[in-house]
C-alpha cells in the first residue's frame, strides 16, 4: 500500500498536482486500503484538490471530537471521483458551531451519549425529551443545508450486563427508542444513519477505541471511522446526486453456479445445494433491489438462448426475464454491453454499477469504463450479497410510487421504441402515443418525489440546482410563483412524475424561471415543448411582462444547452457556465407538443 502514497509524492515534488490525486484515488480504490490509509491520503488531499470546480462543502458537527472523521470522509468521497470540501466544529458546540461559518451543502450532526446516559435521577422519557430538545434547534438552524442526522449508540451493555441492557431502564434500550424518536421527528428528506446497526454489523469491539475516547474523545477506531465515512458519503451521494440507479449482472457464476452453455439450464447450480443457495439468496437479493426501482440488466457472454433459457425452465430460478431492463449476451467485451445498456436505458454510464465474478471483466470494464462502479466480488458466493450491500451504491431516503414501478416502465418503453420504428414519421408516431399530460401545482403530497428529482436529475436540467424542502415550500406560499409538476401517460403506461417548473418573481413585471427538469425517459417526444408552454400561460395569467431564464452548464445537461434558444430567447449574458436569456411575453410563442392536458389547479 505504500507504493501509491511514493507515487503520489513524487508527481507532487514535480508539480503533477492533478497527477498525485489520481495516484492517490487508485491506491485509495484498492480492497486493502484501510481506515489508516483513509487518514494519511485524506489529509493529503485536504491540501492538494483543487477549489475548482467547487467541491461539495460538508461539515460535521458533533457531541464528540470528529476531527478524524474529516480527512477520511475526504479521502471516502475522492475514491469515489467526487471532491468534498468537509470541515468540522469544535467538540460538543454544535449549536455555537452552526450560527457560524460558511453555509454548508451538507451538515452532519453527529451524537454522544454522555448525557443521554447520565447516571442521574431522569426517567427515560425526560432523557429523550431533553436530546430532541438540542437537536430541534439544531436542525431549525442549519441555514439551508441537506442534513444528515447520525443516531445514538451505546458502546457497551452498561451496569445492568447484557442481559438487562435491553429491559427497561438498560442502556440499549434507552439508546433504541432514542433513535426511534431521532427518526420520528426528523425534518422530511433528511437522512439518517443508524450507528446502533453499523457498530453491530462491524462488531463494537472492532468499532470503538476506549482508549482513543479517553484520550481524544474520539469514539471510534480506525475501522470504525472508515465505516462511519462510507455511510456518510452514502448518505451524502443519496441526499445530493441520488443512488446509482442500474445493476448490471453477469450470469455464469454470478446469478448461478457453472456455465450454462456447458450444463445446460437445468444443470447450474442454484437452490439445493450450499453454492447453490447462495446463488439463489443472491437473486432473491437482486430481485428485492429490483422492486424498489434499482435497473437491472444482463452482461453475459454466451449465446443469447443460452443464456435466457435457465430463467425459463430452471425450476428455482428467482429472477425471470421480464425483471430485466436489457439482456446483453454475446461474445463482444463487456463494456461495449454496458455502453449499449446505457444507450438503450437513456442514462449515463455513471448511474451504473458492474457486478462480475471474473476478475478480468472487472477490470476491462473499469478500464475502458471508468465512470461505471465495479464491485469487488469475492470468490465465495455466499459473500456476494454481503459485497453487494456493503457497496453502498443503492443507498436512497425514501422510496416512491414511481422507484416501485420502474421495471414497468422500462418495459413499456421498449414498447414505445418498437412502435416508433413502426411509423414513417416522428409526427405520426408520437400522434400514435396518444399522450396526456397531467399538471398540477406542487404540494405535499408529491413532496418526496420532487425532492428526489431536483436531487437526482443531470441531464436534462437547466440549472441543476438542489433545492430541499424548506425552499420548495417557502416558494409554495408565494401566490405569485408557478411551481408545477408534470405527470405523463401514454397509450404503453404511466411515466409517473416526471417533470418540475419552478419560475418565481424576480419584481412585479418579470417571472424569473429558477428550474425546468424532466426526466430522460420522455426526452424527445415534445413535453418539454408542453412544459415550457405552460410555463408562458401562467406568467400570462399572473400579469408578468417579461420571463428571464438561464441555462448554468454542468458535465452532464449539454443536451439543454441550447432549449431556451430553440424557444425563442434571445441571450442577454454569457458569463463562465451561465448563459441568461429574457425576452418579452408577447414576443414568445407557445411550441407545438403532441400532449392532450388535463390542468389541476396551480
Amino acid at each position: 500500500m505504500s507504493d501509491f502514497f511514493a507515487d503520489a509524492a513524487r508527481l507532487r515534488k514535480a508539480g503533477q498536482i492533478h497527477e498525485a490525486c489520481l495516484a492517490l484515488q487508485t491506491g485509495l480504490r484498492q480492497p486493502e486500503a484501510d481506515g489508516a490509509t483513509h487518514e494519511r491520503a485524506g489529509r493529503t488531499l485536504q491540501k492538494l484538490l483543487p477549489a475548482e470546480p467547487k467541491p461539495l462543502r460538508i461539515r460535521i458537527l458533533g457531541q464528540c471530537t470528529t476531527a478524524w472523521l474529516v480527512p477520511v470522509l475526504t479521502a471516502v468521497g475522492w475514491a469515489r471521483g467526487v471532491p468534498l470540501a468537509v470541515s468540522d466544529g469544535e467538540y460538543d458546540n454544535v449549536l455555537q458551531d452552526l450560527g457560524h461559518g460558511e453555509p454548508s451543502d451538507v451538515v452532519v450532526l453527529l451524537p454522544w451519549t454522555q448525557r443521554l446516559l447520565a447516571p442521574d435521577d431522569r426517567n427515560e422519557a425526560a432523557r429523550i425529551e431533553t436530546e430532541l430538545d438540542y437537536w430541534r434547534a439544531a436542525w431549525a438552524n442549519r441555514r439551508g443545508a441537506r442534513l444528515i442526522m447520525v443516531g445514538y449508540d451505546a458502546p457497551v451493555a452498561g451496569p445492568r450486563g447484557a442481559l438487562l441492557s435491553g429491559a427497561p431502564g438498560g442502556a440499549r434500550r434507552l439508546v433504541r427508542r432514542m433513535n426511534d424518536a431521532l427518526r420520528e421527528a426528523l425534518p422530511a428528506g433528511a437522512a439518517f444513519i443508524d450507528l446502533d446497526l453499523l457498530a453491530g454489523e462491524s462488531g463494537r469491539q472492532r468499532f470503538y477505541d476506549a482508549r482513543r475516547y479517553c484520550w481524544t474523545r474520539q469514539p471510534f477506531s480506525e475501522d470504525g471511522t472508515l465505516c462511519v465515512a462510507r455511510h456518510l458519503f452514502a448518505a451524502t451521494r443519496a441526499l445530493t446526486t441520488g443512488p446509482k440507479k442500474v445493476l448490471v449482472l453477469d450470469l455464469d457464476n454470478t446469478l448461478w453456479g457453472g456455465v450454462v452453455g456447458e450444463l445446460g439450464p437445468l444443470g447450474v447450480q442454484l437452490g439445493e445445494s450450499a453454492d447453490g443457495e447462495a446463488f439463489r439468496a443472491f437473486q432473491a437479493y437482486c430481485k428485492g433491489l429490483a422492486q424498489r426501482g434499482v435497473v437491472l440488466a444482463v452482461a453475459s457472454k454466451n449465446n443469447l438462448a443460452d443464456a435466457q433459457e435457465p430463467f425459463v425452465q430452471h425450476p428455482d430460478m428467482v429472477l425471470r426475464l421480464s425483471d430485466f431492463a436489457a439482456f446483453e449476451a454475446h461474445w463482444e467485451p463487456k463494456a461495449r454491453s454496458l455502453a449499449r445498456i446505457a444507450e438503450r436505458l437513456r442514462l449515463g454510464l455513471d448511474s451504473f454499477v458492474f457486478f462480475d465474478d471474473n476478475p478480468a471483466e472487472r477490470e476491462q470494464v473499469r478500464q475502458a469504463l471508468p465512470q461505471v462502479e465495479v464491485v469487488d466480488v469475492p470468490e465465495e458466493p455466499a459473500e456476494y450479497v454481503n459485497a453487494l450491500e456493503r457497496s453502498l451504491f443503492f443507498e436512497t431516503i425514501g422510496l416512491t410510487a414511481e422507484d416501485a414501478d420502474r421495471g414497468g416502465q422500462y418495459q413499456a418503453e421498449a414498447q414505445r421504441e418498437a412502435a416508433k420504428n413502426a411509423h414513417a414519421s416522428l409526427d405520426d408516431y408520437l400522434t400514435s402515443l396518444d399522450m396526456r399530460a397531467d399538471l398540477r401545482a406542487v404540494d405535499e403530497a408529491d413532496m418526496q418525489r420532487v425532492v428526489q428529482l431536483l436531487g437526482k436529475t443531470n441531464q436534462f436540467n437547466l440549472t441543476t440546482r438542489r433545492h430541499g424542502e424548506d425552499q420548495v415550500r417557502a416558494w409554495m406560499n408565494d401566490e405569485r410563483a408557478v411551481l408545477l409538476s408534470l405527470r405523463v401517460t401514454d397509450r404503453f403506461g404511466d411515466h409517473g412524475l416526471i417533470g418540475l417548473v419552478f419560475a418565481v418573481p424576480d419584481d412585479a413585471e418579470v417571472l424569473r424561471v429558477d428550474t425546468l427538469l424532466m426526466s430522460c425517459r420522455v426526452i424527445g417526444r415534445t413535453v418539454e415543448h408542453f412544459l415550457w408552454g405552460q410555463v408562458l400561460e401562467r406568467a400570462r395569467e399572473l400579469g408578468f411582462r417579461r420571463v428571464r431564464a438561464e441555462y448554468i452548464a454542468t458535465a452532464k445537461n449539454a443536451q439543454v444547452a441550447t432549449l431556451l434558444d430553440g424557444f425563442g430567447l434571445p441571450r442577454t449574458l454569457e458569463q463562465g457556465d451561465t448563459v441568461a436569456y429574457e425576452a418579452d411575453l408577447t414576443a414568445l410563442p407557445s411550441p407545438r407538443n403532441f400532449l392532450g392536458a388535463r390542468r389541476a389547479g396551480g
